[in-house]
């Protein structure tokens, strides 16, 4: 397995995440300081230096309930709340959406998908909002994805794609667009809108012109897969100005605790890393690798020193 699908999967993630929540701001005629102001607070969370440096590192991939955990402390740190039931549907449009894009690209468009995911959110901000965190996040990838072999590629395309194995739920956007059947299963790329097909990673919700309005989110059942209400109060919740994310891999001395990153939101961007493959070292998983990921970045410094 990749010991680099992590950062792919929280990023992409992460980017439908704002899309889903930046359409029902709109929806709900939010007042526009403050649907700028949550998109602030999530994408400077999100697309940090020192959390990317954190899901960058070379790892076995997080699970499934860690990243969930992960995307919602970071959708709760801006000035909105999101009820449970309204952060499983998030969870079910993210996964499903992204399940979607991964299962009608090529292995080598897990790049451009992460890449659009990014140009859109960038789209999606305040003017006077920096664009360098999410540049930053973009040259991340690149850098990357200059470093992989052919082979590199197909495994961390099969690694994403086998982590999303446990997801099926039926997407009604995915439906209105003719992209998922009624039983579930995907469409196939022949039959989809090639506009689509050649920028995915975009946000998809420019294609679908049959939203449903506000009282029609209001009125539908319990089972429908769009977000019933996403916000409880906007005005009664205030913004720390820094933020605790608990992080999805585990450090410390006994190897037993994970490590709280706290992050201060106004922050003056740096130029900073990319952690990157070299020639001795692989980033599929074997059994022979060490199990921690201290001990995993020990190994690479001594293949440095070798």
């Amino acid at each position: 397995m990749s010991h680099f699908a992590t950062p792919f999967i929280v990023v992409n993630l992460g980017c439908e995440m704002i899309f889903v929540i930046d359409q029902r701001l709109k929806a709900q005629n939010i007042a526009m300081e403050k649907c700028e102001k949550v998109l602030t607070d999530i994408v400077t969370v999100l697309l940090h230096p020192k959390l990317l440096d954190e899901l960058f590192i070379p790892q076995p991939v997080a699970t499934q309930t860690v990243v969930k955990q992960l995307l919602e402390d970071i959708s709760t740190t801006s000035i909105m709340r999101l009820d449970e039931y309204s952060l499983s549907k998030l969870w079910d449009l993210m996964t499903m959406i992204y399940k979607w894009q991964l299962s009608t690209a090529t292995i080598q468009n897990i790049f451009d998908i992460s890449r659009r995911h990014l140009r859109s959110v960038a789209a999606l901000m305040p003017r006077n909002y920096s664009k360098d965190i999410i540049e930053n996040a973009i040259k991340r990838f690149g850098i990357l994805a200059q470093d992989l072999s052919d082979e590199d590629y197909k495994c961390l395309s099969n690694t994403v794609i086998f982590w999303f194995n446990q997801y099926h739920a039926k997407i009604s956007v995915l439906l209105r667009l003719d992209l998922q059947r009624k039983d579930g299963t995907f469409c196939l790329p022949v039959s989809i809108n090639p506009n689509i097909i050649k920028n995915l990673g975009e946000n998809i919700y420019k294609y679908d012109s049959k939203k449903k309005t506000l009282d029609d989110y209001e009125t539908c059942s319990a089972d429908s897969n769009e977000i019933n209400c996403i916000l409880e109060s906007i005005e009664s919740i205030k913004s720390k100005s820094k933020v605790q994310i608990q992080l999805p891999i585990e450090f410390g001395n006994d190897f037993s605790t994970k490590q709280t990153l706290e992050i201060e939101r106004n922050m003056l961007f740096e130029s900073i890393s990319t952690n990157v493959k070299t020639n001795t070292m692989d980033l599929r998983f074997s059994p022979e690798m060490p199990k921690s990921t201290q001990e995993d970045l020990l190994q690479m410094l001594d293949d440095f020193d070798n």
